[in-house]
């Protein structure tokens, strides 16, 4: 597929590198030369420095032969000109832009947009993703990620197997023997930053694996439990940084359990002053998160959630290290820059939430084709969990999951029935057509596992 892509930045990075390892003719556009040379140099597209609102930079990247846009610059005008102009001089069929400020997503506005006064075919809003991400990770402390597939009747966790965790040392097929109506499959383990996908059984959990596994949403509190997590969600919850992200995070937590305590600390003054006007049921505190007077002032402790969403990032990893030193047991950190994400690993914080990685995971359920419907991608960059439809033409309809001949690195986690009812994959799985499947696959793999999915040789 031909793809444009519009900003070289940290999301045009994420899907440069995810695309263009499945055989797509990518072309990236940035203003910025030495961004431009940067995302050339690490991966295998083509650069045209420019500014992507201008109709012969279009030109000149390919647009006449694209068959899809991708408009990520850091400027929502840029994104939404990009959008209009492709649409209006080379009718490109599919176009995706990154809008960010409010004052595009109000209900009137995106009347325009659905209505296709404004042509763009999907809208990717990474403030509100991300806040929706947030709250997740402060309903689910035992986990360090969280995402739902399939309606919500699948959950994905991310589980730190610490010195807490029951069953060290046990092999992975003896606990469908212990935990017999337990619906949730290990599908990748991390151990010392190698990959580790469990086939056969055999595999044990050692201290510090980080698991992913999938389990039915309404059994997350024992499968946590089965793994050794009992944290119990706060309702006295500190959030570093009042801008548009953190007032997003507090009206969702507000509307989700109103009896929450919320209390927001706030460098700026008149940032500060704008929270205060909009969450009339929250504390605002004007001062420096990194102040550990200010920290004592905002009571966290061992009761709080610390939520550190700044547009920092060392900002963020410090106010959240103070936190931990002053007792609370649930940090959720934000961060932008990759560079960081092994450092926090080793400093006991409990989550990470990537707006690049969010983002990107948002676009890639627009561009796979086909018959994959959602796409989590894994902080650590070792692969990606998807929801897909087993399609009748598929060559592992009826067949046995011991039988169908998986890419090594690819695990099944949960099986959706078109009633909704969730099995487990186990060895006598059998996938019916129109099954919905949760997955880990790397990004190396998703090509071949779209071939499995499609249609077998002797269909016709």
């Amino acid at each position: 597929m031909k793809i444009i892509v519009c900003g070289a930045g940290r999301v045009g990075m994420s899907i440069s590198e995810h695309l263009s390892t499945e055989n797509n003719d990518i072309t990236v556009i940035d203003s910025n030369s030495e961004a431009l040379k940067r995302i050339t140099d690490l991966y295998d597209v083509q650069g045209v420095l420019g500014l992507s609102s201008h109709p012969a930079v279009l030109k000149n990247a390919g647009i006449e032969d694209a068959e899809m846009l991708i408009a990520v610059t850091e400027s929502d005008e840029i994104n939404i000109m990009a959008c209009h102009l492709s649409n209006l001089l080379f009718n490109i069929p599919t176009k995706i832009a990154r809008i960010r400020s409010r004052e595009y997503l109000n209900e009137e506005l995106l009347d325009l947009f659905q209505e296709g006064k404004i042509p763009i075919d999907h809208i990717i809003s990474p403030e509100e993703e991300v806040a929706s991400a947030i709250v997740k990770q402060w309903r689910t402390p035992g986990a360090f990620d969280v995402a739902e597939f399939c309606n919500s009747h699948v959950t994905m966790l991310g589980i730190l197997c610490n010195s807490n965790c029951p069953i060290l040392d046990t092999p992975l097929r003896e606990l469908v023997d212990l935990f017999p109506s337990l619906n949730a499959t290990i599908m990748a383990i991390i151990r010392d930053n190698n990959l580790i996908i469990p086939r056969s059984g055999d595999d044990v959990l050692k201290i510090n694996d980080r698991i992913y596994l999938s389990c039915q949403t309404d059994q997350i509190e024992r499968t946590l439990a089965a793994f050794g997590h009992s944290e119990i969600t706060s309702h006295n919850v500190i959030i570093s940084g009042a801008g548009n992200l953190g007032v997003m995070i507090g009206d969702m937590i507000n509307k989700i359990s109103p009896d929450t305590n919320l209390t927001f600390i706030e460098l700026d003054k008149d940032v500060a002053r704008n929270a205060a006007e909009q969450l009339e049921f929250a504390s605002i505190i004007s001062g420096d998160t990194l102040d550990p007077e200010i920290i004592k002032e905002a009571r966290v402790g061992k009761e709080t959630s610390f939520i550190s969403a700044t547009n920092h990032d060392e900002v963020n990893i410090l106010s959240s290290l103070l936190a931990k030193r002053s007792g609370t047991k649930h940090c959720i950190v934000l961060l932008n820059q990759p560079a960081f994400f092994p450092l926090v690993n080793t400093l006991d914080l409990e989550a990470v939430i990537s707006p690049p990685v969010i983002t990107v995971s948002s676009i890639l359920k627009y561009i796979r084709k086909g018959q994959i419907e959602a796409v989590h991608s894994i902080i650590e960059e070792f692969g990606e969990v998807i929801s897909v439809e087993a399609l009748e033409t598929s060559s592992i309809i009826g067949l046995p999951l011991k039988e169908i001949k998986l890419p090594k690195n690819v695990s099944i986690g949960s099986i959706v029935k078109k009633d909704n009812e969730i099995i487990p994959a186990r060895g006598s799985s059998t996938i019916d057509p129109g099954d919905k499947l949760v997955m880990f696959v790397p990004v190396k793999s998703i090509k071949k596992v779209q071939e499995l999915l499609s249609v077998r040789l002797d269909y016709f």
